[in-house]
C-alpha cells in the first residue's frame, strides 16, 4: 500500500471538512475584526494603554462563563450552541459598523463589544475544541489540530493584509461589514456537522417527570456537572499545572500585540498598510508552521515543544521591539508566527489528551480560559508600555513567560511526562 500522510486520512472525513471551512471563516473574521479594532482605538485615543484596555476587558467573561459553557456543551448540542455565539458575535460586529457609519464611536464602545466577544469566544470555544475531540480518533488529534491551526493562521495571515487594504481605501466599517457577513456564513455550516453521541447520564434531558419537580432536577445536575468539572480538574495531573501555566504566558508573554499599531504608525512609520504586513507576516510564519505540524504532528514530549517554542518566542519580541528596520521587523514577527502553531497544538492537545469522553468540554473549559487570558496580556502589554516605555515591556514580557513555563516543568513530574 502506498504511504498516505496522516492529515490526509484526518480530511477523509466530510464532518471534519465542514468543521474547517467553518471555523477558517470564523477565524477570517476575528483577525479582521481585530486589526481593525486596534486601529480604530489608535484613532480615537493614540494611546497603548486603550489599545490593550479595549482587548483586555474581554478577558472579564473569560473568566467567569467558559466552565458555563463546558457544561452546556456537555448536556446539550454543541452545533446549536456554537450557532448562538456566532450569532452574537456578528451583532457585535454589525453594531460596530453602524456606530463607525453614523460617527458616534467613542472609546467606551469599544470596551463594551469587546466585553460581547468575549461572551460568546466563552461560549462558543469549549463546545468547538469538544466537538473536534468527538470527530477526530485520539491518535490523529495533533495532525488533527495542526490542519485547523491551518486554517486559523490562513485568517491570521491574509485577515490583518485585507484589513489594511480596506481601511486605506474604504474605511474600518467596510472591514466589520465583511466580518458579519463572514460569521453569517460560518455558523451555517455548522449545520453539515452531526451532533455526537453521548451517554444519557450526559445529558440534560431529565427522566420525564414534568413541572417543578423536573426543573429542580436540571438544575441540581447542570450544579453537580460544573462542580465535577472542578474536581476533575483538580485530581487530573497535569490540567491543573498545565491551566496555570498557559494562563501566566497568556498574561505576561504577549505585550507585543498591542504594540504592533504603535510600531507601525509611530516608529516604523509604515501606516495601515505596514500595519496589514505586520500581521501578514507573523501570519505567514504561522501558516508555515501549521502546515509542518499538520503533516508531522507532534507524537511524544508536548510540554518540552512548549517550552522551547516559547524561548524563540520571546527572543523575537525583544528583537522586534528594539529594531528600527522593516525588514528585521517583519523577520521577527515572522519567526515568532512559525513557532506559534507548534505551541498552540502541544497545549491543545495536552488537554484534549486528558479529558476523559463525558467531560470533554468541561476540560476544554479550561483550555479557553487559559488561552483567553491572552486578552489580559494585552492590556499588561498596553499599560506597562505606557508606564516606563515600548522596548522595556517587550523585554519584561519576555523575561515573564519562558521562565515561568520552566518552573513548572521543574515542579510537575506529570506535566514534563505529558
Amino acid at each position: 500500500m502506498r504511504f498516505r500522510p496522516k492529515s490526509v486520512e484526518v480530511l477523509a472525513d466530510a464532518q471534519f471538512r465542514a468543521l474547517i471551512l467553518s471555523q477558517a471563516i470564523f477565524d477570517l473574521g476575528i483577525f479582521i475584526r481585530g486589526a481593525a479594532a486596534s486601529w480604530v482605538v489608535l484613532e480615537l485615543t493614540h494611546s497603548p494603554l486603550w489599545i490593550g484596555l479595549v482587548t483586555g476587558v474581554r478577558a472579564i467573561p473569560i473568566l467567569v462563563l467558559p466552565m458555563f459553557g463546558g457544561v452546556i456543551a456537555d448536556r446539550f448540542d454543541r452545533r446549536k450552541l456554537m450557532f448562538a455565539a456566532g450569532l452574537l458575535t456578528a451583532a457585535a460586529s454589525g453594531a460596530t459598523g453602524l456606530l463607525i457609519v453614523t460617527d458616534t464611536l467613542v472609546p467606551w464602545h469599544m470596551i463594551a463589544l469587546a466585553v460581547f466577544g468575549g461572551i460568546s469566544y466563552s461560549l462558543y470555544s469549549p463546545a468547538y475544541y469538544a466537538l473536534i475531540a468527538d470527530i477526530v480518533r485520539p491518535e490523529r488529534l495533533s495532525n488533527a489540530n495542526g490542519i485547523l491551526s491551518v486554517a486559523q493562521t490562513t485568517g491570521e495571515m491574509i485577515g490583518p493584509v485585507i484589513t489594511g487594504v480596506v481601511i486605506a481605501t474604504s474605511g474600518t466599517h467596510t472591514a466589520y461589514w465583511l466580518v458579519v457577513a463572514g460569521n453569517l456564513v460560518g455558523v451555517t455550516l455548522l449545520f453539515r456537522i452531526r451532533e455526537p453521541e453521548r451517554s444519557p447520564s450526559a445529558k440534560g434531558d431529565g427522566d420525564g417527570e414534568t413541572g417543578d419537580s423536573n426543573a429542580s432536577k436540571t438544575k441540581s445536575s447542570f450544579t453537580s456537572q460544573f462542580t465535577e468539572g472542578l474536581r476533575y480538574a483538580k485530581n487530573t495531573p497535569p490540567l491543573l499545572w498545565l491551566t496555570v501555566l498557559v494562563a501566566a504566558q497568556n498574561v505576561f508573554g504577549v505585550a507585543i500585540f498591542p504594540l504592533m499599531p504603535i510600531y507601525a504608525e509611530e516608529v516604523l512609520d509604515i501606516g495601515p498598510t505596514g500595519f496589514g504586513l505586520m500581521g501578514g507576516a507573523m501570519g505567514a510564519g504561522t501558516l508555515i508552521g501549521a502546515i509542518f505540524i499538520s503533516i508531522s504532528g507532534i507524537h511524544r514530549r508536548h510540554a518540552y515543544v512548549m517550552v522551547s517554542m516559547g524561548l524563540i518566542w520571546d527572543i523575537g519580541m525583544i528583537v522586534f521591539g528594539y529594531s528600527r528596520s522593516v525588514p528585521i521587523s517583519l523577520a521577527a514577527l515572522f519567526a515568532m508566527g512559525l513557532i506559534s502553531m507548534p505551541w498552540v497544538t502541544s497545549v491543545l492537545t495536552m488537554f484534549q489528551q486528558a479529558a476523559q469522553k463525558e467531560m470533554r468540554a468541561r476540560v476544554m473549559s479550561l483550555f479557553v480560559t487559559s488561552m483567553g487570558l491572552f486578552s489580559v496580556g494585552w492590556l499588561f502589554g498596553g499599560a506597562v508600555a505606557e508606564w516606563i516605555g515600548n522596548e522595556e515591556a517587550l523585554v519584561i514580557s519576555a523575561l515573564l513567560g519562558t521562565p515561568v513555563a520552566v518552573i513548572a516543568l521543574l515542579l510537575s513530574k506529570e506535566l514534563r511526562k505529558a
